[in-house]
C-alpha cells in the first residue's frame, strides 16, 4: 500500500509542473514581478521538497530514521504550502489568482495531503525499524513507471 503514496506523488508532479510552467512562468511571468518574490520562493521550495520525497520513495521503503525524515519533508512541504497561500494574494495584487489556477492548487494540495497520509499509515510499522531504505519488491506500479521519477 505504501506504493500508493509514490503513485500519488507521480501524479501530483506533472500537475505542479503545469502550475509553475504555465501560470507562473508563461502566462503571468511572476518572476518579473518584485511583488511575487515570496510566492516564487515557496514554489522553489516545493520544487526541491517534492522531488526529494519522490526520489526517496522511488529508492524503496523508508524505515527508522528515514521514515521520520520523509515524514518531516512532507510536514515542511505542508508548511511551505501554507506560506504560499498566505503570500499569494499580495503577490498577485491588483489582480487575483484565476479560478483555473486555484483549482490546480486545490487538487495539488489535496494530492500532497493524500500522499502524506498514505505514507504515514502504510509506513507506520517501519517507524521504529532499522534505519534503512528497504529496496522495493513487488509493486502494483508497472516497472516502466518507476523510471519516470528518475
Amino acid at each position: 500500500m505504501d506504493d500508493l503514496a509514490l503513485a500519488i506523488l507521480l501524479t501530483a508532479g506533472p500537475l505542479g509542473a503545469t502550475d509553475v510552467i504555465y501560470f507562473h512562468l508563461w502566462k503571468f511571468r511572476l518572476f518579473e514581478r518584485p511583488e511575487s518574490v515570496k510566492e516564487e520562493l515557496t514554489h522553489i521550495g516545493r520544487g526541491v521538497l517534492v522531488p526529494v520525497v519522490t526520489g526517496l520513495l522511488l529508492l524503496g521503503h523508508p524505515s527508522g530514521l528515514w521514515f521520520w525524515a520523509v515524514a518531516a519533508l512532507f510536514a515542511v512541504d505542508a508548511l511551505n504550502t501554507l506560506l504560499d497561500v498566505m503570500v499569494e494574494p499580495a503577490s498577485r495584487a491588483p489582480r487575483i489568482v484565476p479560478p483555473a489556477e486555484l483549482a490546480v492548487h486545490f487538487v495539488g494540495t489535496t494530492l500532497m495531503g493524500a500522499a502524506w497520509a498514505v505514507f504515514m499509515v502504510a509506513g507506520w510499522d517501519a517507524r521504529n525499524g532499522p534505519t534503512a531504505i528497504v529496496p522495493r519488491g513487488e509493486s502494483f506500479l508497472p516497472g516502466w513507471s518507476l523510471g519516470l521519477g528518475y
